[in-house]
């Protein structure tokens, strides 16, 4: 069973539970991905002693909204060949046991429903955001030094950082200003408390590494937690009361009659 799930981050939300718990959620649209193509290779199994060769299937999927015409043309022939018709913006493999992938096939376009489901436990893993060159307090949260006795100009500088005579140089991986952010993160034990079938939005419950618009990559650690939205409370509408709204937009056009025309 497929567990990697890939969303564009839109940015946060608050949402609030039956019992008037406010929830920091995290908006993710989460478009249907590409099964582009499957192959299966051997992979060494290092949690065994014998470390033997497993089966492994690796799924090769696209995800992300593109242009078929901007993509570069070794990839565009890859879709085309697979029988797509659109085009990708990222591309990435998946690992799947051979004996879970036994009914995905290339060609195929997998949505998140049949994936994910709300009260899952995830774990999303993305880019962080890219802050350039940067202090050692901002960068490590250094507190500084201090703001008087003639000290006017020292308040952000990171201080002494030689050990003594011995050995009389500066330990690799001093904490020190430099660049900071654009790094592989990973969150875990957030919950999706809201998935919209229509509109392919996922809410998570917490804040997602990365910048608004970045890709992220939703996995499933097979648990899960009972959610309860209040979904007039969150402004969620729910599809009843979407056909109510469109109905009672809808104008009538007035009667016409004899008298009218006079």
């Amino acid at each position: 069973m497929l567990r990697d799930f890939f969303a564009t981050k839109m940015g946060m939300t608050q949402a609030w539970t039956k019992t008037g718990k406010r929830v920091a959620v995290t908006r993710c649209k989460a478009d249907d991905i590409a099964v582009v193509s499957t192959r299966t290779v051997s992979i060494i199994d290092t949690a065994k002693q014998e470390r033997p060769l497993v089966p492994t299937q690796v799924l090769e999927v696209g995800y992300g909204a593109k242009k078929l015409k901007n993509m570069t043309k070794p990839l565009r022939t890859k879709l085309e060949k697979g029988g797509f018709s659109f085009g990708v913006k990222n591309m990435a493999g998946i690992k799947l046991p051979v004996s879970e992938a036994e009914n995905i096939t290339a060609g195929q376009t997998l949505s998140v429903n049949t994936i994910l489901a709300v009260g899952d436990v995830v774990q999303v893993q993305g880019i962080s955001k890219g802050r350039g060159f940067a202090g050692a307090m901002k960068r490590h949260g250094f507190h500084g030094g201090p703001a008087t006795h003639g000290q006017s100009d020292r308040a952000r500088a990171v201080g002494s950082i030689g050990n003594r005579t011995t050995p009389g140089r500066v330990w690799v991986g001093k904490h020190m200003p430099g660049h900071y952010g654009v790094e592989t993160k990973t969150v875990s034990g957030l919950v999706i408390v809201h998935i919209d079938p229509t509109t392919k939005e996922v809410w998570l419950s917490g804040p997602v590494p990365g910048s608004i618009s970045s890709q992220v990559k939703i996995t499933k650690t097979g648990e899960t937690k009972s959610v309860e939205l209040d979904l007039s409370a969150s402004g969620i509408k729910v599809a009843e009361q979407v056909e109510t709204s469109a109905d009672a937009t809808e104008t009538i056009a007035p009667e016409v009659t004899e008298e009218s025309k006079e």
